[in-house]
């Protein structure tokens, strides 16, 4: 192993140890707001890592996609919710525990496959020819003729719906939050007229 590797390796490292601890974080802080702006961080680290790793184009696409388009969405919808009510009690149901379970699972057979991958000696192109030897090839310019030609509707349809569901979950919450607010104000203003009597 030579220097450029170490310090490859090493700079992957750090840019992987900060997704998993802004993944913690985006998952455990009780503030919603600092949990969606972990999850950003979260997609600036995983654009970080791409760049690292020659996919210039990727993490190019990362921070406008997922930074730009996702976390702002969160945000958005952290921010036209409610405060969320506190729980005092500290119980933890089974639940809690099945889950735990289940994502320490995950975490163990997801670090057992990354340590025993020989990451620098895989070569894609013999793998895929070994593989598939009688598929067709599809370059990029096929994939971009087909999806702006035969598959545009359907796309552009399916952003439409999106968009509609969108604005359709935003208005719900939005009128839950006039009605707790006419209730309160009406509550206040018969607790200032009794107090008149």
């Amino acid at each position: 192993m030579n220097l450029s590797e170490l310090i490859h390796e090493f700079i992957l490292s750090l840019i992987e140890s900060g997704i998993s601890l802004g993944s913690f974080g985006a998952v455990s802080f009780a503030n919603v707001a600092h949990s969606a702006f972990s999850s950003g961080s979260v997609f600036t680290r995983i654009s970080l890592s791409y760049l690292v790793s020659n996919a210039d184009s990727v993490a190019a696409a990362q921070p406008l996609v997922y930074v730009g388009a996702i976390n702002v969405l969160i945000v958005s919808a952290v921010m036209v919710t409610d405060k969320p009510t506190r729980f005092d009690s500290t119980t933890r149901g089974v639940g809690y525990f099945t889950v735990s379970g289940a994502c320490a699972t995950l975490f163990l057979v997801l670090v057992n496959m990354i340590h025993s991958t020989k990451w620098f000696d895989i070569n894609f192109t013999n793998q895929s020819e070994i593989l598939l030897p009688n598929t067709p090839r599809i370059d990029v310019h096929q994939l971009g003729y087909k999806s702006l030609s035969d598959f545009l509707v359907p796309f552009e349809l399916l952003s439409i719906l999106l968009l509609v569901a969108l604005v359709g979950a935003i208005n719900p919450a939005r009128d839950e939050d006039a009605i707790a607010a006419d209730k309160k104000s009406s509550f206040s203003s018969s607790r200032s007229n009794s107090s008149f009597f």
